[in-house]
């Protein structure tokens, strides 16, 4: 894979960081506890940042659009599903919308088709990372990049280069930053989301979305099979119910690419 490096700018938590650091240097000498204060804000600080998505504290991070519009998009994170991702499908051919789906690298190379009858469809890929471990970002520096550069492997083979990646469940760290931009990759968060666990909290789903729905936001939302049988023609409904919710709103569902203006992807040669 050819990767595309980048001068990377120092982020807001580098400048954060020296600027902590010389002033507990310095504050050592008058007063130490002072010194040991400052150094735990800024850990406490990073920490934090790991975990608010819509942060770019870390590095940079696109959590929304700046159309100013009553404009968002819809992504789906976790899939392929051979049980519920060609019935999102259908559910957005109806309203002739468009959506992002950011998939595992496992599970692509598990359902080949899902991936190619998303493309056919209209719909964007985006990388999620290999095996979509919720704890890949408290490892290491390798096993991290592991995970985004065989994810973006699995698409390259099938003839998507993925621009857009967004970390397993939103978290982030500093290392992410410098990964991305060796790979040629950007890192796309969220703004709007169910708290669905998964597709683990499935009812209700419309009613909390809607109810903070506003204008530039990316909405999240999972492909992935809910754990119960029972739930499966709930979180069906609910998509429906958030899809109609938009419009009834007065608001429009555009693709991804086109509320944030980056492309996420491009197509080669597909085998």
């Amino acid at each position: 894979m050819v990767m595309r490096d980048r001068k990377a700018a120092l982020s807001p938590a580098h400048i954060t960081g020296i600027v902590l650091i010389v002033a507990a240097v310095a504050a050592f000498f008058v007063q130490p506890l002072l010194s040991a204060a400052l150094l735990l804000f800024y850990v406490v600080l990073c920490v934090w940042a790991c975990f608010y998505p819509q942060t770019n504290f870390l590095g940079p991070v696109i959590s929304r659009g700046r159309s100013g519009e009553k404009k968002v998009a819809i992504t789906f994170d976790d899939g392929p599903s051979e049980f519920t991702t060609v019935k999102i499908l259908d559910l957005l051919d109806r309203y002739s919308l468009r959506a992002t789906f950011f998939v595992s690298g496992l599970n692509a190379t598990q359902y080949p088709g899902l991936i190619d009858e998303i493309i056919r469809r209209g719909h964007s890929i985006g990388n999620h990372s290999m095996r979509h471990d919720p704890l890949v970002m408290l490892k290491s520096y390798r096993v991290l990049y592991r995970e985004v550069y065989d994810a973006q492997a699995v698409l390259r083979k099938m003839g998507i280069d993925a621009l857009a990646f967004r970390p397993p469940v939103g978290i982030i760290n500093p290392k992410l930053p410098s990964i991305l931009n060796r790979l040629g990759l950007f890192c796309v968060t969220f703004s709007c989301r169910a708290m669905d666990a998964g597709n683990f909290r499935v009812k209700n789903m419309a009613v909390r979305i809607l109810k903070k729905l506003k204008g530039d936001d990316i909405i999240l939302l999972h492909d992935k099979p809910p754990r119960r049988s029972k739930d499966y023609p709930v979180l069906f409904q609910e998509i429906e119910n958030i899809l109609t919710g938009i419009q009834d709103r007065g608001f429009r569902v555009v693709p991804l690419a086109q509320l944030i203006d980056r492309e996420i992807m491009t197509l080669e040669s597909r085998t």
